[in-house]
């Protein structure tokens, strides 16, 4: 390497040169640690990344792209930049190496939006803003949503501070057509304006304590309501404790200081309120309600305000309320998140140990060069470049784990596994850290510090450091896993979405080389593998192999929740994960499920029957089929055209209109259900739900990816 660092034992890093770099006045690039890429990882990289060079007297669409080598080198100098503030050559030339050698090995890579966006122009991954109860206030926040969803930003919105459907409003002496209205109000806005051709990511969250919850859990029972939206209901601990305990005393609900029960509220396709009746229901009879939808279709998810707000790192600013599209970021009103992901599988050395020590410098590395991040944010809202400016959040986190547990020979589903999810966390977190009480020294505080759980005695660059977000498409970039999750198959077919018809064999390169070495590597073996989806019944598979080697849906759903719990105790926001349950999985399972991730301090919670989905559609279509009415076979009465004029034939007209629009609009459902099961970008692969997401193995596309 051109640079590395000693670490003394206190704790603090020298960094160390191979060479005397002071002698020049341009950075020296090895192409010699750039890693090897592959064809699906520069497909992606050229699709997403990779931007093109300017050429004089060339058209621009006949501009060649920049090689990935040229893409290192210019985030690794739009970075120096900054890190040189004092436009000193030597420190320019010092950070710009250093950035490039943890670009290029693959070790360390920012955001999507750091890679892709010129310098200064850089946008923050997710924004949070909140929708007050005002006409005001749902207006100025729609806009400043808007020009965020131009610029490429996934938004979170909490709908529990606006007055719930049918209290009075006072200006236009009527009543308030409540939360889920606007939220339809801010779908459609977002279906017209898209990011890189893309509609934008978007999080609802309503607590449990709102009035109108109910409305909210079942806001999008109807297949293609709020599509640009995932939902999550706000759980508290006095809920979740009523839950558990199966209370029989009913739930009462809050808005403004007075007492509600929860409301039953019908609407029409367009949202308008038709109906409003209070019901009184326990927290677990609410609780079923989640649980029945989350089971049929994945949403709405479960977010613990009250475990959230207990990590709260900026109390002096008030309450959390909401989070982020995948529910990696809880953020106060107007604060941002910039990402970043070490890619654990270049931390495991050739006789299966871990390398901690070269895991803490790279930390330290994608922290300085996240903090700089933050100062080339060219966000189009003042509100919110001031909060970004004022807070400095930073969410560094991981990828490829399970390639880590793969090369360590340590299975997912085991105390091992967890264990090294919790060092993995512990070592990064205690990196940044030490970067940020560095960094507070030289370069001061964050201005909210005053306003931070670290004051007085703790000064620090930044609120807050780490977060697992979906490492999506930069994962597919380099090769690895995505952030905690373990990998979704082994081995399969898809087809290569230049042209859609080539069929291409995935083999996992660790399963490849533990098959090799044991001797029992063969093409018929990966087709039984590919049809069976799993190692785990192939006996001609060494037991050894087996137990490593697992998939999702070879592990328990509370194997899953346990991880993500081993990840979050050291991790200052979240955790992006899905827990898959079996399709055989019941309600009470769910139920289960939801209870431990809360009861293990987990932030959240994303579950994902498998297969749910596809009953769906299979449901929707027998249903868009109803028995014919008897009437139908009275040809005496339909061929006569006096009959339609009769109080008889308009009755069953207007009936034969309603099982038409009735049949029409469920085959539509079933097409749309069908479209959503499929990638949107390269048409032919079928998504799979993983990082608290939907997702495409072949191309890398992910509903609400951001690095």
């Amino acid at each position: 390497m051109i640079t590395r660092a000693k670490v003394r034992a206190d704790g603090i890093f020298i960094w160390e040169d191979e060479y005397d770099y002071r002698s020049r006045t341009t950075p020296f690039y090895s192409k010699l640690l750039c890693r090897p890429i592959s064809e699906n990882a520069l497909r992606v990289m050229s699709n997403r990344y990779l931007r093109p060079i300017p050429e004089t007297n060339i058209p621009q669409d006949q501009w060649k792209k920049e090689t990935p080598y040229d893409m290192y080198i210019r985030v690794a100098e739009n970075l120096a930049r900054v890190e040189s503030k004092d436009g000193s050559r030597k420190d320019f030339v010092n950070a710009a190496e250093i950035y490039y050698s943890a670009l290029a090995t693959g070790k360390f890579t920012p955001a999507g939006r750091t890679l892709a966006n010129k310098e200064n122009n850089l946008q923050p991954n997710c924004i949070v803003l909140h929708i007050e109860d005002s006409m005001e206030s749902i207006l100025e926040t729609l806009k400043h949503a808007g020009l965020l969803q131009k610029a490429g930003s996934g938004l979170g919105f909490p709908l529990h501070l606006m007055r719930p459907a049918g209290a009075p409003t006072i200006s236009s002496e009527g009543s308030s057509s409540g939360p889920i209205s606007f939220l339809d109000a801010y779908n459609r806005m977002f279906s017209v304006i898209k990011q890189q051709n893309r509609h934008g990511a978007n999080m609802a969250v309503m607590s449990v304590t709102h009035p109108d919850i109910l409305d909210f859990i079942h806001c999008k029972d109807r297949e293609g309501d709020l599509k640009n939206f995932n939902v999550s209901v706000g759980l508290t601990d006095s809920f979740m404790k009523a839950v558990k305990e199966r209370s029989t005393d009913p739930w009462i609900c809050t808005f403004d200081g007075k007492d509600y029960n929860p409301r039953r509220i019908s609407r029409t396709k367009d949202f308008i309120t038709t109906d409003i009746k209070e019901v009184k229901m326990t927290a677990a009879e609410i609780f079923d309600e989640i649980l029945d939808s989350a089971w049929r279709t994945g949403e709405p998810g479960c977010v613990f305000l009250d475990t959230v707000n207990a990590a709260n790192p900026l109390p002096g600013c008030g309450r959390i309320e909401a989070c982020n599209p995948c529910g990696e970021q809880f953020l106060h009103d107007g604060d941002v998140c910039n990402l970043g992901a070490i890619n654990l599988e270049h931390f495991v050395d050739s006789d299966r140990s871990i390398d901690w020590r070269e895991l803490r410098r790279i930390a330290c590395v994608g922290f300085e060069m996240m903090d700089n991040v933050v100062d080339t944010f060219n966000i189009p809202v003042q509100k919110v470049r001031e909060t970004a400016m004022k807070n400095r959040r930073l969410g560094l986190g991981i990828m490829g784990f399970a390639d880590m547990l793969y090369k360590a020979g340590i299975a997912y589903n085991s105390p091992e596994g967890r264990d090294v999810a919790t060092r993995v966390m512990q070592v990064i977190n205690e990196a940044g850290v030490f970067m940020s009480r560095t960094r507070a020294k030289t370069r001061g505080t964050f201005e909210n510090w005053p306003q931070s759980v670290f004051y007085p005695d703790d000064p620090r660059r930044n609120c807050a450091l780490t977060c697992v977000a979906p490492t999506g498409t930069i994962s597919m970039a380099n090769d690895c896993s995505g952030g905690v999750e373990p990998y979704f198959a082994l081995a399969y077919y898809y087809k290569n979405i230049l042209d859609g018809k080539t069929q291409l064999t995935y083999v996992n390169k660790h399963l490849e080389k533990a098959l090799r070495d044991a001797g029992c590597y063969s093409e018929e073996l990966m087709d039984k593998i590919i049809k069976a989806g799993s190692v785990q019944k192939i006996e001609e598979i060494p037991e050894h192999i087996r137990k490593v080697f697992v998939t999702a849906m070879d592990i328990s759903a509370e194997d899953h929740i346990l991880m993500q719990a081993a990840f979050q105790k050291h991790c200052d926001n979240a955790i992006s994960k899905t827990i898959n349950f079996p399709n055989s999985a019941t309600r009470e399972d769910i139920r289960k499920g939801y209870i431990l991730a809360w009861e293990s301090g987990c932030k959240g919670c994303t579950v994902y029957r498998d297969g749910s989905r596809q009953e769906q559609v299979l449901n929707l279509v027998q249903e868009s089929s109803p028995k014919q009415p008897e009437v139908q076979k009275q040809k005496s009465i339909t061929l006569d055209p006096a009959f339609w004029s009769t109080p008889e034939g308009q009755e069953l007209l207007a009936k034969r209109i309603a099982e038409t629009e009735k049949r029409l609009e469920a085959q539509m459902q079933a097409a749309s259900r069908e479209a959503e099961l499929h990638c949107p970008e390269c048409k032919t692969e079928k998504l799979v739900h993983e990082e608290g997401c939907k997702k495409c193995l072949s191309c890398g596309w992910s509903a609400c990816s951001k690095i």
